[in-house]
């Protein structure tokens, strides 16, 4: 980036299926021109994915570029195409990052890092899982609020336009952000998270399993967090104003990659 004045990025995901067919990754297209010159122009275009009525030459010919100089992390280009996705990246970027509320111990919340691709399952207890992965708060209230944020759609989008798109790395759970949480916000987002862990239990699908099994267990638990979008869409009705989000803006996050967090329901 310190010698190419305008640079190009367009991403194409290997999920549900290989957007190009000898690509079985996800795949990243850059295209620029060498001026010994700093960056001054970072076009991106969101994570496109490959829809039942795709055609490759028409998404070619229709690719939408946003600039994200500026709104980049570490080692990571935000997978956005839109204004509207920028304007919503800059809104989260004002609060406080999560990774300044984790503490060395306390009151758990437990993520998946794999697994779960439009999805994630986010619980303050142990599901058993060898994907888990637990950061600690100060207390219940808290870490349940933040288990309540880490569920919404808003997570979600924030996980995949900075993500690989396979892990949820400590990385991006600590760059997320948390608005000023009110008395009031805290217990309401504990009494939600609440109501969304015994949906997520009481819709969970337990299998059985055939023949011998490598892990020496009988039967399984998986999760369909789909089944409780609804509750997930009242928990990003209740946290997206608290980021300064516009109605749009949170029918945007709520509507996001819809096609495919709903396939397979």
């Amino acid at each position: 980036m310190g010698n190419c004045d305008t640079i190009y990025i367009s991403s194409y995901a290997v999920r549900p299926k290989p957007v190009f067919e000898n690509a079985v990754v996800n795949t990243s297209i850059l295209l620029f021109k060498k001026t010994e010159t700093p960056c001054q122009y970072l076009f991106s275009t969101k994570m496109h994915r490959r829809g039942n009525e795709f055609e490759l030459q028409r998404l070619i010919d229709n690719l939408q570029f946003v600039d994200v100089k500026g709104q980049t992390l570490y080692g990571r280009i935000p997978k956005i195409g839109s204004e509207i996705e920028k304007t919503i990246l800059n809104k989260l970027f004002n609060y406080t990052k999560l990774g300044s509320l984790i503490k060395t111990s306390g009151s758990p919340i437990i993520y998946r890092f794999a697994g779960g691709r439009y999805f994630k399952v986010v619980t303050n207890y142990s599901t058993g899982s060898s994907a888990e992965r637990t950061i600690y708060f100060a207390n219940s209230k808290i870490a349940d609020a933040v288990g309540c944020v880490l569920s919404s759609s808003l997570s979600f989008w924030f996980y995949q336009i900075f993500s690989d798109n396979l892990n949820w790395k400590t990385y991006e759970i600590e760059n997320f952000t948390v608005p000023q949480l009110s008395a009031e916000d805290i217990d309401y987002l504990d009494k939600l998270y609440s109501r969304y862990l015994s949906d997520i239990e009481a819709k969970a699908n337990i299998r059985i399993t055939s023949g011998e099994s490598t892990y020496n267990v009988d039967s399984f638990k998986e999760y369909k967090i789909v089944r409780s979008k609804a509750i997930i869409d009242e928990i990003d009705d209740y946290i997206c104003p608290l980021y300064g989000l516009t109605q749009e803006e949170t029918d945007f996050i709520k509507n996001y990659e819809l096609e495919f967090r709903l396939a397979g329901e």
